[in-house]
């Protein structure tokens, strides 16, 4: 084996765990670049702007797809179940509640606690947008 073939796989090892590496903190902490959701009212993209660096999408997803939080596609408007077997619908006033004091209520399902945002009522307002626009409405369709 020559020298410079001895050189080479250690170059390439260490470009696969750096690649590696920053997927994997892409993905936690929600801060990589994305492709914007189409159909975000301009509060909604806000929303989604602040989602990022505030930490909701380390848990909530990139997107609102959910990973260790619940997604927020699909959450307004929904009922929500939590761990005490109650429920609720999530509005605008449960997620204000929710985003504000999130050890209020656990839903079912999730245990890692949601740490408090220290957001703007302003930025509350905006990230409710961007879950409610992420909610898909009604099929209209009759069978």
């Amino acid at each position: 084996m020559n020298m410079s073939m001895k050189r080479s796989r250690p170059l390439l090892l260490g470009a696969s765990f750096a690649a590696v590496a920053a997927l994997g903190f892409t993905a936690c902490g929600g801060d990589g670049p994305s492709a914007a959701p189409s159909g975000l009212s301009p509060e909604g993209e806000r929303g989604r702007e602040i989602a990022r660096p505030s930490g909701c999408s380390s848990c909530h997803g990139i997107d609102g797809e959910g990973q260790m939080g619940p997604p927020f596609v699909g959450l307004y408007g929904s009922t929500v179940t939590f761990n005490d077997g109650t429920t609720a619908v999530a509005d605008e006033d449960y997620l204000r509640q929710s985003i504000r004091d999130p050890s209020a209520r656990q839903v079912a399902g999730y245990q890692l606690p949601m740490p408090v945002a220290n957001l703007s009522d302003e930025e509350v307002d905006d990230l409710i947008a961007y879950i409610r626009d992420l909610t898909v409405p009604p099929s209209t369709t009759t069978p």
